[in-house]
């Protein structure tokens, strides 16, 4: 049986979309957005007027869901996680150090890293927002399978991330 954090590093290592959750002055506000993993994160892309761009400027937190919805109920699992949240700087440098930085699942060929770093900056209002994870939770299966509790289980991120490849 594997351990919570592997199979967070299973979940995060096949899905694609994370929930992205963040709040403003009109409430909480929830999307979904393509991921590609990092170090100690994730990044997503999107554009600076999003409304979950905004808040990220103002709060600098966000928090995220990744599950596989084509999970059975039975089988259902999903990571939690709360982010410290910050828009990286439009500049060739800035963009080219987090495309670089992805984790191999994400990665390109290097002869393509100046394609994708000239079709970040190509749009003035796309920006790569970096999401560092501070916490993270499973979803308890036990209390799920045995109680019918909807409950989750705090992991040590660090480890999760050490299971994806890169500390």
């Amino acid at each position: 049986m594997s351990s919570p954090e592997q199979r967070a590093a299973a979940i995060l290592a096949s899905q694609r979309f994370v929930v992205i959750g963040t709040t403003d002055a009109d409430g909480p506000w929830t999307a979904a957005a393509q991921y590609r993993l990092l170090p100690r994160g994730l990044y997503v892309e999107s554009d600076r007027g999003s409304r979950h761009a905004r808040a990220i400027a103002v709060s600098g937190t966000a928090s995220g869901v990744v599950y596989d919805s084509s999970a059975a109920v039975a089988d259902a699992d999903g990571v939690q996680l709360a982010f410290s949240a910050r828009e990286v700087d439009a500049t060739e440098p800035a963009v080219r150090a987090i495309l670089a930085s992805r984790l191999p699942r994400d990665a390109g060929p290097v002869a393509e890293l100046d394609d994708e770093v000239a079709a970040v900056l190509a749009v003035p209002t796309k920006r790569l927002y970096v999401l560092e994870v501070e916490r993270a939770y499973v979803f308890d299966r036990d209390a799920w399978r045995s109680r019918g509790t909807d409950a989750r289980l705090e992991i040590e991120a660090a480890d999760v991330w050490a299971a994806l490849g890169r500390p």
